[in-house]
């Protein structure tokens, strides 16, 4: 019990680190997380992101390398919709639908692990399973409908401001329940105030 307590204090400071681009203090609190729990692929996830926002590419794949040499593998993404009681199920890089383009939408590629360039970050980006739930959403209800979505972990940067952006641009109510919290999208803002 107090493993648990002690990781759900470090890990939103962790979080807040990449949010606030502090790689030295990202280091220290990833290194906390792994001493109370070496098995959670989310404290190397958060810390490869922090270098990667820095430009610091050889890090991020070292601490993305330490993860997988420990034989560590991090959960694949997937979101769940019910829409006149059936769920639908998305993983993340399952190909979109036709029918859910994301018009006008600009991807935030700087969270992209790995060294693409820009055209292939953004095609990387549109498939995580949330875009996909909310999409297949979009087309199956009718105009004001409230969507709730579950996702099993942490929304990313990205998809926060595609969640904003599609409550603002399609006036509904997006409620997704990620691996942290409730969030409630709508008019282009997050009930989160942008804190994650």
């Amino acid at each position: 019990m107090r493993l648990q307590v002690q990781s759900q204090v470090w890990a939103p400071l962790l979080s807040s680190c990449r949010k606030h681009h502090n790689i030295e203090l990202g280091e220290y609190v990833a290194k906390k997380l792994l001493d109370l729990n070496p098995g959670n692929t989310s404290s190397y996830v958060l810390m490869a992101n922090i270098y990667t926002l820095a430009g610091k590419w050889k890090e991020a794949v070292k601490t993305s390398s330490m993860m997988r040499n420990k034989g560590l593998v991090k959960e694949p993404g997937w979101s769940q919709i019910e829409i006149n009681g059936s769920i639908h199920d998305f993983m993340a890089g399952d190909r979109p639908h036709q029918r859910s383009a994301e018009a006008g939408y600009v991807a935030e590629t700087d969270m992209v692990v790995h060294d693409l360039e820009n055209e292939e970050k953004e095609e990387s980006m549109k498939v995580h399973s949330e875009r996909l739930a909310v999409a297949w959403g979009l087309i199956c209800t009718e105009p004001g409908t409230t969507l709730m979505i579950i996702k099993n972990l942490q929304t990313c940067g990205d998809c926060h401001s595609f969640l904003k952006f599609t409550s603002k641009v399609t006036r509904r109510h997006l409620i997704v329940r990620d691996g942290q919290r409730f969030r409630h999208f709508q008019l282009g803002s997050c009930s989160c105030k942008d804190f994650w």
